[in-house]
């Protein structure tokens, strides 16, 4: 059960914020589980199903996304950025909760670094210098509806919130409904 318990908050926080997000995309963009997942990923089940349960909820709510920009080198980063945000989790997978969530920081400027970083390779509309990456990491393209610095700060919120929930499915869940055995009760 308590692997199932993560999963299952997954999939409806996924749904729900991919269907918000279609209706409301300028309210909070970039605010979803779908980083964190892959990030907690490794808690969902061993080995690369911990990463392909992750992959195969966001293809199954890829439709239901707003606003993705079309291509497949965009889709490809963002494929590699997700591989790192569950590399970052696999790699700490026997850490202490208080590291998670350190690590859901360090995770959503590794996904924000990854996708901004090919977008300013990418996009005409960067200069190709430090300055121009710069734009792309904090101030997004010339006449863009939001700067960069908002979306990576919604990314960091969301990293966080959403690692915490998963934490909170992985660990106090399962110990507030566990059944207590006599002995211990005894003992109380």
């Amino acid at each position: 059960m308590h692997r199932i318990l993560p999963l299952l908050l997954a999939c409806l926080l996924l749904i729900l914020f991919r269907i918000a997000g279609s209706w409301f995309p300028e309210a909070l963009p970039n605010f979803q589980p779908l980083a964190a997942l892959f990030f907690c990923g490794v808690w969902m089940a061993p080995g690369a199903r911990g990463f392909l349960l992750p992959l195969a909820l966001w293809a199954l709510t890829f439709p239901l996304g707003a606003g993705h920009p079309p291509g497949a080198g965009l889709f490809l980063t963002t494929l590699l950025a997700f591989a790192a945000s569950f590399g970052l989790g696999w790699s700490m997978r026997s850490a202490r909760a208080g590291a998670w969530l350190a690590g859901s920081v360090v995770a959503a400027l590794m996904f924000h670094g990854i996708t901004s970083f090919a977008a300013w390779w990418a996009d005409p509309m960067y200069v190709k210098s430090p300055i121009g990456l710069w734009q792309s990491l904090w101030s997004g393209p010339p006449g863009g509806l939001l700067p960069s610095w908002v979306f990576l700060r919604n990314l960091v919120a969301a990293h966080v919130i959403f690692t915490g929930l998963f934490l909170l499915a992985r660990y106090g869940f399962p110990r507030m409904f566990a059944p207590r055995r006599a002995g211990h009760a005894a003992a109380c």
